[in-house]
């Protein structure tokens, strides 16, 4: 339907979508004057999130699905009154998809699960030093997996003319060219094929076989 969407339609569309983000705005504000009328204002971690975001007409789409920044890069902030400082951390990759839920679990004295992926957020949040973090987060859905280190974002789908796509977000931050055929990327190139194959198996992730056979292909066909 929105492939065939005239101007004023595509206007129509991202009124609507400015609307909603205003209702949501509203409701955080309700919740947070709730929080203060109730006198847990000093007593409470709140976290503002999302599952993911949207491209809005960027790269000429709509919605989610691709792996761009505006579909991937969510919002995520953490506010506990007098614990938490008012400053951006723009150092460590947070996957939001795996870190709440420890983070939560520290911030309620509870021993998260084992199995868990994620780490705590406790330490960022508050502005203290943390060493150790993770070099890369991974994303993934039906048909495409996704690894973003600090720089560079590589991904990888199961079907279409460009099967891998590498993105040099420090020179490239509108994510327009592709440098998976650029010799100069090949270095890169390899680094992060080798990083989604450690991904999928840390993350016992089965479906992801086959984003590594097709890794091959594309490597046999060049």
């Amino acid at each position: 339907m929105r492939q065939k969407y005239d101007e004023r339609e595509w206007r129509i569309y991202r009124w609507i979508y400015c609307r909603l983000t205003e209702q949501v705005d509203k409701q955080i504000g309700r919740i947070l004057d709730g929080l203060k009328e109730a006198g847990l204002e000093e007593k409470t971690l709140v976290v503002f999130t999302s599952d993911h975001g949207n491209m809005d007409g960027c790269h000429r789409l709509s919605s989610k699905g691709l792996f761009y920044e505006e579909s991937v890069r969510v919002p995520l902030i953490m506010t506990y009154k007098g614990v938490t400082p008012r400053k951006k951390d723009k150092e460590h990759l947070v996957s939001t998809g795996l870190d709440i839920l420890p983070t939560l679990c520290d911030y309620a004295d509870i021993k998260p699960p084992a199995h868990l992926l994620g780490k705590s957020l406790r330490g960022i949040a508050e502005g203290k030093t943390v060493n150790e973090w993770r070099s890369y987060v991974a994303s993934e859905n039906g048909w495409c997996r996704m690894i973003r280190s600090k720089r560079f974002k590589y991904c990888i789908y199961d079907s279409g003319e460009n099967r891998e796509f590498l993105v040099d977000l420090e020179n490239d931050p509108g994510e327009m060219r592709n440098m998976t055929n650029n010799q100069r990327y090949k270095k890169v190139l390899d680094e992060q094929r080798q990083l989604l194959k450690e991904w999928i198996q840390i993350s016992d992730d089965t479906a992801g076989s086959k984003y590594l056979r097709l890794t091959s292909q594309v490597q046999a066909n060049t």
